[in-house]
């Protein structure tokens, strides 16, 4: 059975920082064979340190300012995504991954459901996303979901040198 529950550094911490490092470098990796394009070589850090230097945000976040959700089966951590407020009215789902050996199952859009939930109940009329452009079983879920593709929205944190390589998409409820 899957178990969607807000983050707790006391439980989730490890697993955590490992699947951040792995949708990092997962990331970097299709970005070098679809782009030739090393991100991570460019920015001058390896997956590790750029996970510990973009741990906190995300762990600190409070509701009204937003939630970091782990969704566990049978003990293990299988997915984490957030949604976090960017300002009045809109929310960012941001860092969506689900390990490979959960995909397929429905997670995803179950993950997905709670944050729009969530979302809603923090008063987001508009949800917002960024997502790269190799992600197509991402993009079908969230186009099924109502998100439509849009231009990069202004706080998103992807550099502008890689966004070429990004899709930004949006739903509005």
């Amino acid at each position: 059975m899957a178990e969607i529950v807000p983050f707790d550094p006391n439980v989730h911490m490890e697993d955590y920082v490992q699947m951040y490092i792995e949708y990092i470098t997962w990331v970097n990796d299709e970005l070098v064979e679809k782009y030739q394009v090393d991100l991570l070589s460019s920015i001058g850090q390896t997956a590790s340190e750029f996970v510990d230097d973009n741990l906190e945000p995300y762990m600190s976040l409070k509701p009204p300012d937003g939630v970091l959700y782990m969704l566990e089966v049978e003990g293990a951590v299988a997915v984490m995504d957030v949604i976090q407020k960017l300002r009045e009215g809109v929310g960012e789902i941001k860092r969506m991954y689900n390990r490979p050996q959960y995909r397929g199952r429905g997670y995803g859009r179950q993950m997905l459901n709670k944050l729009l939930e969530t979302g809603r109940e923090l008063g987001f009329t508009t949800f917002l996303l960024d997502s790269p452009r190799f992600a197509f079983p991402a993009h079908n879920l969230y186009r099924s979901s109502g998100f439509i593709d849009r231009d990069p929205y202004p706080e998103s944190g992807i550099p502008s040198d890689v966004r070429q390589y990004w899709l930004f998409m949006e739903k509005k409820e």
